[in-house]
């Protein structure tokens, strides 16, 4: 560590610090070996420099991991490169291995190899896959990527404009560079199609992750929570801003209401299901009759039916 005139302290020119760089710069490559004979080096001089016992573990790992293999096709070895990532993931639990630079070096090679091998795959494709199109942007958001991710997701919801755990994909990228109005509307519709195709463990946003922890309070089962948090978004304000309606969209929304209060009369086993499902299109209803200036008394009536359902729901709707 030098001290620069000012007085000011840098690790500039500090032999171990750029030693260190060099590691991470080798981990980016894929060159575990040589990047553990620089930790290990720098462990000799200093066995307490920092982030050095974190890099020979996490190097460790990938070492005993990458010894000649065969893949089927490019799209085995991004399967099996995903997979070993979450075994990474399991292992630095594990081991108390926190994600710092050595980490973030190793997982920059990793998926920019298993971005490589799932576009091989794709454009191996006679048409569009759009699994492979979806895991292509994954790979992208979990290194940070979300413009490039959005980009991809973008273009692989253009061949399913309704899948809801795209975008809730989506949303969380929006909502990872401030785009917070496209995010709530894209998490809004997500939720709506089908909350149990979401994966909630994939989505950042803190945003989602406060509305969950409010979720349990009301319904702690996990495999019901789920369904009831757009429910609990919407009594909290959070999914407020609404887009436009859809052409033949109310007509459709009513259709789907009636089904459900048929279900919801009659399958009493899977009510804590349905009953969610059945507030969350009332709560469509009267948003989409508000925006285009629809009944007032069917309004009224989607609030007396809401209050039927769940009275405290209800309240809390109208504060």
């Amino acid at each position: 560590m030098s001290m620069e005139n000012d007085g000011q302290l840098t690790f500039e020119d500090d032999p171990l610090y750029i030693k260190q760089n060099r590691a991470h710069k080798l981990l980016e490559d894929g060159n575990f070996s040589e990047a553990i004979a620089l930790f290990e080096n720098i462990i000799r001089e200093n066995s307490n420099y920092p982030g050095v016992v974190d890099g020979v573990k996490a190097t460790r790992f990938w070492i005993s991991r990458k010894k000649a293999k065969r893949f089927n096709s490019p799209y085995d070895k991004a399967r099996v490169l995903l997979k070993e990532w979450r075994d990474f993931e399991k292992y630095m639990v594990k081991n108390n291995l926190r994600h710092g630079r050595s980490t973030a070096a190793i997982q920059k090679y990793i998926f920019g190899d298993i971005i490589e091998s799932f576009t091989d795959a794709y454009n191996e494709g006679a048409a569009p896959d759009t699994g492979i199109l979806i895991q292509i942007g994954d790979c992208f958001k979990k290194l940070g990527n979300y413009e490039r991710a959005i980009d991809i997701y973008e273009y692989a919801r253009s061949f399913n404009i309704n899948d809801p755990d795209l975008m809730s994909k989506l949303g969380d990228c929006y909502f990872s560079i401030d785009e917070t109005s496209k995010a709530k509307v894209l998490f809004r519709e997500a939720f709506f199609i089908d909350p149990g195709q979401i994966e909630l463990d994939s989505i950042e946003s803190p945003f989602i992750h406060m509305l969950y922890k409010k979720t349990i309070e009301k319904a702690p089962d996990p495999e019901v929570s789920i369904y009831w948090l757009p429910v609990i978004a919407e009594i909290n304000r959070a999914f407020n801003v609404k887009r436009e309606p859809k052409k033949g969209e109310l007509e459709k929304l009513r259709l789907e209401i009636e089904v459900l209060e048929k279900e919801y009369e009659t399958n009493r086993k899977k009510r804590s299901f349905i009953e969610p499902k059945l507030l969350n299109h009332y709560f469509w209803l009267i948003d989409t009759l508000k925006i285009i200036g629809g009944s007032r008394k069917e309004i009224e009536q989607s609030l007396q039916r809401i209050n039927e359902i769940d009275t405290e729901i209800f309240s809390r709707y109208l504060e």
